[in-house]
């Protein structure tokens, strides 16, 4: 076991050599420890459709692996940072996040280069790191040792732990051209268990992915609290945008705010920023939701962020306000479907930052929504809400991995009703419209 280990561990450490260098190397999609890939352009190993996984972003690719340790084992991860926009460890109960580990936080193993640090080679072939993982919960505060991710096991729980890889590089295949992270378990009496002969002994026999939906009929009851209007409750004219803080809140907005009294009173708590549908530690969002009665276009203007252009390969990591932005369309809780979504590289105008997106269906997209005329389109979605109603629509941006001296980043609004305060003109701006009307204004 112990000389497997060593051959193991050589083999990695010499393998740099990637995609770049050899291009017809084929990297595994899944393995017997992680479920996957979850991707919005391909199916996972078991036909798992990965647009309907929580609200995904186009750009990200998913693996997830459930597992429980003996009493005294830690689960060591030996992997390569990935050519591509963003990478990432988080760990999760029942949805919620319980730590993280981004890639600016993962040292890179001696002789190796990280290379998403800002102004970092990013062609370096010696790429490796080893995070090792706890059950234990995180620290409290103060320090921490470096590359440590901690999983919160319980007697009822068992870890799940997600691996992120976001955009890779032109060409490169989901992994970014480095492939899956190999786990080892140490015992508490020393031995080394490698991946295939430690998938049996820990991992957890559901090995299906979570989905955080519900029922249908549960939805429309919600949407049909008096007073509300079941025919668009809960979209409204002007848009309403808030900061996602976790899934309760949210849920409650839908039953109250049809009230002047109620909204209000939601808005005056102060709710826990825990994030939830398996949300990223380094991201924060705001959403709305749309009704297509108010009109069947709609029109979002605001500043966009800069974020490291990365999908060209270009020779060192650039800077940027945050590391990633993207707004995405999505169905409702009943599917938590995305159908479409725009990266900070769809929508960047050639003559500036301030962008122009209009969502609408296909058949009311306007003549002059192309990129020719420097707007953006995104698809409000077939489905609708997945429950027969097709005129709503969800509308989420994302902030991720957000530089301190970024002020008017998502992350920054601490109380709900300040996201246009916080967010500047960042914050979008959205406006009802007919086809015509937006046709209007020329290209």
């Amino acid at each position: 076991m112990a000389i497997a280990a060593a051959a193991s561990a050589i083999a990695h450490a010499s393998g740099d050599s990637d995609a770049r260098a050899r291009p017809g190397v084929s990297k595994p999609a899944a393995t017997c420890f992680w479920e996957g890939p979850i991707s919005t352009k391909r199916p996972s190993t078991r036909g798992f459709d990965g647009r309907f996984f929580n609200f995904p972003e186009e750009s990200a690719t998913y693996w997830m692996a459930r597992f429980r340790m003996p009493e005294g084992a830690k689960l060591v991860l030996r992997g390569r940072y990935p050519h591509g926009r963003y990478m990432s460890l988080n760990t999760y109960t029942d949805g919620a996040p319980v730590d993280a580990l981004s890639d600016p936080k993962v040292r890179p193993d001696p002789g190796s280069r990280n290379p998403f640090k800002a102004g970092a080679k990013r062609d370096s072939k010696r790429r490796d790191w080893t995070v090792t993982v706890l059950p234990d919960p995180p620290p409290a505060g103060g320090e921490r040792p470096a590359n440590t991710l901690y999983g919160n096991q319980s007697t009822t729980a068992s870890i799940e732990l997600f691996y992120r890889v976001y955009e890779p590089d032109r060409g490169l295949d989901l992994t970014g051209g480095t492939g899956l992270p190999v786990a080892e378990m140490a015992l508490a009496d020393g031995t080394v268990v490698e991946q295939e002969a430690a998938c049996p002994q820990i991992n957890d026999p559901d090995r299906s992915i979570p989905v955080d939906d519900v029922p249908a009929a549960g939805w429309q009851a919600v949407r049909a609290t008096p007073p509300c209007d079941p025919a668009t409750n809960p979209g409204y004219d002007p848009v309403r945008w808030e900061r996602f803080f976790n899934v309760n809140y949210a849920i409650e907005a839908v039953a109250a705010d049809c009230t002047e009294a109620g909204r209000a009173a939601r808005l005056s708590q102060q709710p826990v920023s825990q994030g939830g549908f398996y949300s990223n530690r380094d991201s924060a969002y705001i959403y709305a939701h749309l009704a297509r009665e108010f009109g069947p276009v709609l029109m979002v203007q605001a500043r966009l962020p800069r974020t490291p252009q990365t999908y060209s390969a270009p020779k060192r990591m650039p800077r940027g306000d945050m590391r990633f932005w993207s707004l995405c369309t999505g169905e409702s809780r009943v599917t938590t479907r995305t159908p479409d979504c725009l990266s900070d590289r769809q929508v960047l105008r050639r003559s500036g930052r301030e962008y122009t997106v209009v969502v609408s269906k296909p058949e009311d997209r306007p003549a002059n929504a192309t990129r020719e005329c420097g707007v953006a389109w995104l698809d409000w979605g077939a489905n609708g809400d997945g429950a027969g109603d097709t005129d709503y629509a969800a509308l989420i941006q994302r902030n991720m991995l957000v530089g301190p001296g970024f002020t008017h980043a998502i992350q920054n609004v601490q109380r709900p009703g300040t996201e246009a305060e916080v967010m500047g003109p960042y914050f979008p701006r959205a406006e009802y419209m007919t086809g015509e009307e937006f046709e209007a204004r020329g290209c």
